[in-house]
């Protein structure tokens, strides 16, 4: 601080603080200038000093501009201007509606929907059809009991498998149908380009 030409004193400059003596002067911190990183970097620094102190929750030091209850209770002004409220529209009251007919509405029988539809019977089939896809199923069955039990396939055993897959894959092929039995014959034979 320095002292004008009158003797009196010149009030302190930005960022700095008025010291009551003259050795006070010196340890008197200045201020950082308002908005700088290190006015922000000192704002932080205090709050990370105070990180760990405890928190009295009896009586909470709010800012008054925080406190929302007092300016939600003190604030009794409407919302909208009252010239601008009477152009808003206005709910109106509906006509109850008559029962019609469309609004009768039929009890559910608790057994409906509960049906479950049967599996539709299997074909039956014929006594030479069974054997042949026992056959077919069979003799590689056979040869596979050879390979894990005997280690090997030979003999009689491989000879019975082979012939009775192929014996049993013809029959299959032989008896099929060109047609279903339930479809009436087409005279055509098919598409005719």
């Amino acid at each position: 601080m320095s002292t004008a030409a009158g003797g009196e004193e010149e009030l302190p400059r930005d960022g700095e603080a008025k010291a009551d003596s003259p050795g006070e002067a010196e340890t008197v911190a200045r201020r950082p200038a308002a908005g700088s990183q290190a006015e922000q970097d000192a704002i932080f620094a205090a709050l990370v000093a105070q990180f760990d102190d405890p928190v009295d929750l009896t009586d909470p030091e709010w800012p008054e501009i925080e406190n929302l209850r007092a300016r939600s209770e003190s604030d009794t002004r409407p919302a909208t201007p009252p010239e601008l409220a009477d152009f808003a529209p206005q709910p109106r009251p509906r006509p109850a509606a008559t029962p019609g007919p469309r609004d009768f509405e039929v009890a559910e029988d608790p057994d409906e929907g509960h049906f479950v539809q049967p599996d539709p019977p299997l074909p039956a089939a014929d006594t030479t059809a069974k054997f042949a896809w026992l056959a077919v199923l069979g003799g590689p069955a056979l040869l596979l009991f050879d390979v894990l039990v005997w280690r090997e396939v030979s003999g009689w055993p491989a000879w019975i498998g082979i012939t009775a897959f192929l014996g049993g894959f013809v029959t299959l092929v032989a008896r099929m149908k060109d047609h279903d039995e339930d479809e009436p014959p087409d005279p055509n034979g098919g598409a005719v380009v």
